[in-house]
């Protein structure tokens, strides 16, 4: 019970953290690319000219910067909900049911769009590690982050199925225990008594 709690609160930090550092690696290599430049054209009559570009970054590298903000949310929800719910002191079969399929939709897309941001980057690189030391840290963070949240689905669904245990919203198992969820109660008098008192009775 508390090895997947202590295996999600690390899987979810490890996330945020390597979120917040694609967001910012992202947003500046695709600065970098946007605004105006000056381009050197020639022709036959004028020789050469110069004129100014309006440039837009990569389609991939605006993709990666919505990533990285869609990591961010997904991630502080997850951290948050189990827990507020938690304090609150109940988590019924219902909430539970809920939370465990937002968690595991919102985790397989999140696994999807990494898989998407890397894998494009990485075929706009040619296959190979660039020059430029910031495209190879953000194709680098953006496998991790896959591989988290690929982590994540696992662990989500094996918490669901009961194979894994935890006391977290959302990752309770989802089979009914106890015959359908009726308590086991010793109601019969003949069970509240030791045997060796029953017998001497």
């Amino acid at each position: 019970m508390l090895a997947l709690s202590i295996i999600l609160c690390v899987l979810l930090g490890t996330s945020l953290v390597f979120a917040i550092v694609e967001l910012g690696l992202s947003a500046f290599v695709a600065a970098a690319y946007s605004g105006t430049q000056r381009v050197t054209t020639w022709s036959a009559y004028s020789g050469y000219s110069y004129r100014q570009v309006d440039v837009d970054p990569p389609a991939i590298l605006v993709f990666l910067v919505f990533s990285s903000v869609w990591t961010i949310l997904v991630t502080v929800a997850a951290l948050v909900l189990p827990w507020y719910y938690n304090r609150k002191g109940f988590v019924s079969a219902k909430l539970n049911t809920v939370l465990a399929a937002i968690f595991v939709a919102t985790y397989f897309v999140t696994m999807v769009f990494w898989l998407a941001c890397f894998a494009d980057l990485a075929t706009l690189l040619g296959g190979a590690i660039s020059v430029n030391p910031y495209y190879n840290a953000v194709l680098a963070f953006g496998v991790l982050l896959w591989l988290i949240f690929l982590a994540l689905v696992v662990f989500t669904i094996l918490a669901m199925c009961g194979v894994l245990v935890s006391d977290w919203a959302g990752y309770q198992s989802l089979k009914k225990e106890n015959g359908g969820g009726v308590p086991q109660t010793s109601a019969d008098p003949t069970h509240a008594v030791p045997m060796t008192e029953q017998s001497t009775a």
